[in-house]
């Protein structure tokens, strides 16, 4: 609500777009404090015309109501509770204090205005509070920044720290999951506070609509988003650490006749790396090298104003320091801008952000009402290095080891890409892997980690090492401790990363069962010395799953724990393995004491073995055996590939080599 005649707008909260609903409210004066009622779906207020409570309906016309012992002066600050049918007000001085009255036509006291406290017991310096959607209590942030909680029962306000911006909060609101919003007269600004936090902080969410005189309502009950109509958002994709979801405050733009490229997808929230939009804005013309300069291709449909960020430290987040374009104006062109890229920045993957949008300054995250942003995964390199994609393998596991079980090959499948860094002698300088969880078909509880044979854990600078899971950079260490060889311990449980769907007993492997929860991980290991290249292991290395500590994995066992692990055919076990276990059941491992190229390791008398590493190719996924489906059935030329020794039927995991009814 706003202007000195009062108007009422639409705001979205998420993006700071408005609008005008209507100008004309059957008043010539304001109308302030006010609140939604959840009980009759009407907004409440006070009219300055007329001195009292008014009442807008969906016609957006006020009526004034009359009240009983009514103060006889105006109010700005007013909200309506959501435990009882009430609404109150609030003015400062010792005349006047917290008010209530009764909405409720059944109540005794309706249309009763009952004083709760006087304004010199209760003195604040405010312009609006609102209700909490669960606790009933009342918050409100003074000019100095100060957040309180008020007792709507006793009037008694409690002090809960500084969140770190000042000024006239004239309209204040709350969402379903206990979010307070406080938007800001001067500039429109809309802040989000997490009453969670040790010590709350006001973070900018939304470039809002500024006024001198300024209040609103919202149902306090109601999500920020309605996913039931259609999105009219547009998000980023990076990992969430890079404020990316609405959850992280996320960059988010009002979708409008500006934007990056040619096209602009909606969401109602983002997808998060590695599931991506078809962004078509920015092109990276040559390779983004530290301390030179590069070129980068910029197209934008509209006028607006480009900045584009890059995480040159790699820690997970954009700084105002790291922009790489700011504040530039294009106006509906295809353009060629040269940036310079920090000597400071990180060999590696990491992340830009590009935003369009016709408000500037604005910063890397938060919404804005026009626009579009668009995230980039891109690659930095220093002079003399260079960059190697390996090839990305599926990776799937039988966990009934030593014994066959039903070989269905999906008790753990993992997508696993790597990259190795390269100096220009061709010496390793740093592995890069991401991988994500593709399925989850088994009973038992698994870890999983990838070994570099031969590769020694204390050649690992450690400080630069580089951990995530879902985007999240991780406290815990990736690289396992007292172990021979370096070995990147990623998760204890792989099953604890996701949540199964209704009636699901397991993840991506049975029929309706198509889980849309994800685990990711990304590491990157920088080496103190470069390792050459005819030295280092090769794609895919030495991934294996492991039982986790403390749980059944078997009738053969009683918490076999660390030490039960399962590998790819022939590669050799870390030296945390339980070799007692080799040769038990089916397993036939035979490990030779002088030559480790002789071992013959997880596999049974025919050569068949517990797990597979499987390189589709680029255009084509590798689909997984549904549950209880034995991978010879539903590929049955792979009998013929490991009887041969892989001389024929190499291409036995295609899809028209399969048994699609059989396929997850």
């Amino acid at each position: 609500m706003q202007q000195s005649v009062a108007q009422l707008y639409g705001v979205n909260l998420v993006t700071g777009d408005y609008s005008l609903l209507s100008g004309d409210l059957g008043t010539d004066d304001k109308i302030n404090a006010i609140g939604f009622n959840f009980y009759d779906n009407y907004i409440y207020g006070w009219g300055y015309e007329w001195g009292t409570l008014v009442r807008i309906g969906s016609d957006y016309q006020a009526t004034s109501i009359t009240l009983a012992d009514n103060p006889g002066v105006n109010f700005f600050v007013g909200d309506v509770a959501l435990n009882e049918n009430s609404y109150y007000f609030y003015k400062k001085g010792s005349s006047y204090g917290l008010y209530k009255v009764s909405l409720d036509e059944e109540s005794e006291n309706f249309l009763q205005v009952i004083n709760v406290v006087d304004g010199q017991s209760l003195s604040l310096t405010i312009f609006d509070f609102a209700f909490h959607p669960s606790n009933n209590f009342l918050y409100t942030v003074d000019k100095n920044g100060q957040l309180y909680q008020i007792n709507a029962d006793s009037g008694a306000a409690t002090a809960l720290g500084d969140i770190g911006e000042q000024g006239t909060f004239g309209a204040i609101y709350f969402d379903v999951d206990g979010n307070l919003y406080i938007s800001r007269n001067s500039d429109g600004y809309v802040f989000i506070i997490d009453l969670d936090d040790a010590s709350p902080t006001a973070l900018l969410f939304a470039n809002g609509p500024s006024a001198s005189q300024n209040d609103g309502a919202r149902c306090a009950i109601a999500p920020i988003v309605d996913e039931s109509i259609a999105a009219t958002t547009d998000y980023g994709d990076a990992p969430d650490s890079y404020g990316t979801t609405l959850f992280s405050n996320g960059a988010r733009h009002g979708i409008s006749n500006i934007y990056l490229g040619n096209t602009i997808t909606t969401e109602h929230n983002a997808n998060v790396y590695p599931k991506t939009d078809q962004d078509d804005g920015i092109i990276f013309l040559t390779p983004l090298l530290a301390g030179s300069d590069s070129l980068i291709q910029v197209q934008v449909t509209g006028a607006g104003y480009l900045s584009i960020w890059g995480d040159w430290n790699r820690d997970g987040e954009f700084t105002a320091e790291e922009k790489l374009v700011s504040d530039k104006y294009l106006d509906n062109t295809t353009d060629v801008i040269l940036v310079n890229t920090p000597i400071t920045a990180l060999n590696g993957f990491t992340w830009t952000r590009a935003r369009f949008t016709s408000l500037a300054p604005i910063l890397a995250s938060g919404g804005v009402a026009d626009g579009e942003v668009e995230d980039y995964r891109v690659l930095v390199t220093n002079a003399g290095n260079s960059q190697i994609q390996d090839t990305p393998y599926y990776i799937a596991f039988e966990d009934s080891w030593p014994e066959q079980g039903d070989y269905d090959m999906n008790d753990v499948v993992i997508l696993q890409n790597s990259s190795l860094l390269l100096t220009s002698s061709f010496e390793v300088k740093q592995i890069e892997f991401q991988g994500e969880l593709k399925a989850s078909g088994a009973s038992y509880r698994n870890g999983f980690a990838i070994q570099l044979d031969n590769i020694l854990p204390d050649n690992v600078d450690s400080d630069l090492v580089r951990f995530e899971i879902n985007g999240v950079l991780q406290e815990t260490n990736v690289i396992e401790e007292d172990t021979l060889y370096l070995v990147l311990k990623i998760t204890d449980d792989l099953r604890s990363h996701i949540q199964l769907s209704q009636n699901c007993l397991y993840y991506r492997t049975e029929s309706n069962c198509s889980n849309s929860s994800l685990m990711t991980f990304s590491v990157t290991v920088p080496f103190i010395t470069p390792i050459t290249l005819d030295q280092f292991p090769e794609a895919p290395y030495n991934p294996f799953i492991f039982a986790r500590t403390a749980s059944y994995h078997g009738d053969l066992f009683y918490h076999p724990g660390r030490g039960l692990e399962i590998h790819l055919k022939n590669k050799i076990p870390s030296s945390k393995a339980d070799q007692s276990i080799f040769g038990m059941a089916e397993d036939n491992t035979q490990i030779s004491e002088n030559n480790t190229s002789q071992n013959l390791t997880y596999q049974n008398d025919n050569g068949l073995p517990w797990a597979l590493a499987i390189n589709p190719g680029s255009t084509e996924v590798w689909k997984h055996p549904l549950e209880r489906v034995d991978i010879l059935q539903a590929y049955p030329k792979f009998q013929i590939f490991v009887e041969s020794n892989g001389n024929s039927e190499s291409t036995w995991f295609s899809q028209s080599n399969s048994i699609n009814s059989k396929l997850y």
